[in-house]
């Protein structure tokens, strides 16, 4: 298993069996399409080729990109200084679309059809639904501030950023027809969420990840002392939480330990 993580301090960094080499400078959110890894952190974003970890182009990005992810024909790199999304050619490079995505944006997700993509739109307490032309269709208000969202066979999920000073968590379900409610709370700040094949998903807060079954009950809670970034890796039944350099099975099993923080990706 190969993975990629983007760590703000030690750089681009490329996994193979447990021990990490630098391929490129630090960024802070990572993609791979197509055989490719894209990286984006300090105003820039770099393509490499993931058989080899050449680099093939580097561009102009805003400062803060937060989040990178596939739509259509196009990369989205999400910026929380410019508070919007960018979209550019995966191929070249060239910036093709910029619209705005709230206020501090957070997350990304495409959906699973591959023709929609929802942003969290931070501090502006909206969920907000793109087309493959970057049109938003659909606008949600969520309680809060608007910190993740991942896509279910049915529906969505937004987790929220609620109170003031000592912030806790509020899980929201949305369904198709865009009614709302709430799931869980959680007494810790929001981190992420991932979506898990047959429904299930996992919630990643400061200290603690929640294993969520399809019917939306808790199945287990694993301890975490700092800020987690978990993604399903395609393919493999793992996630990945590179903050702790770890690798879970849906169901909470350690299957691996590296060494790099920051967020992953798998190529």
């Amino acid at each position: 298993m190969e993975i990629w993580a983007a760590d703000g301090e030690k750089g681009l960094m490329r996994g193979r069996n447990g021990e990490f080499e630098k391929i490129g400078p630090a960024g802070e959110a990572v993609c791979a399409f197509r055989g490719c890894v894209y990286c984006a952190g300090g105003g820039r974003g770099h393509c490499y080729r993931g058989a080899t970890g050449e680099e093939i182009f580097d561009l102009s990005l805003p400062t803060g990109v937060c989040a990178l992810c596939p739509l259509g024909d196009h990369i989205c790199a999400l910026s929380q200084d410019a508070d919007c999304i960018l979209a550019f050619c995966p191929g070249t490079g060239e910036m093709r679309f910029s619209v705005p995505a709230g206020v501090y944006p957070r997350d990304l997700c495409p959906s699973p059809c591959g023709r929609f993509l929802a942003a969290a739109g931070g501090l502006a307490g909206e969920i907000g639904i793109y087309d493959e032309n970057f049109e938003c269709r659909i606008q949600y208000k969520v309680p809060g501030a608007a910190c993740a969202v991942c896509f279910l066979p049915r529906g969505m999920l937004a987790l929220c950023a609620v109170g003031e000073g000592e912030l806790s968590s509020r899980l929201m379900k949305i369904s198709p027809r865009g009614v709302m409610e709430e799931m869980h709370s959680f007494p810790d700040p929001p981190c992420c969420l991932c979506a898990l094949p047959g429904g299930r998903c996992l919630v990643g807060c400061h200290n603690q990840v929640i294993f969520l079954r399809a019917d939306g009950r808790i199945s287990r809670r694993i301890p975490c002392p700092c800020p987690v970034r978990i993604r399903y890796l395609k393919g493999k039944p793992a996630i990945c939480d590179i903050c702790r350099g770890e690798i879970f099975t849906p169901e909470g099993q350690v299957i691996y330990r590296g060494s790099a923080p920051g967020d992953g990706a798998e190529c």
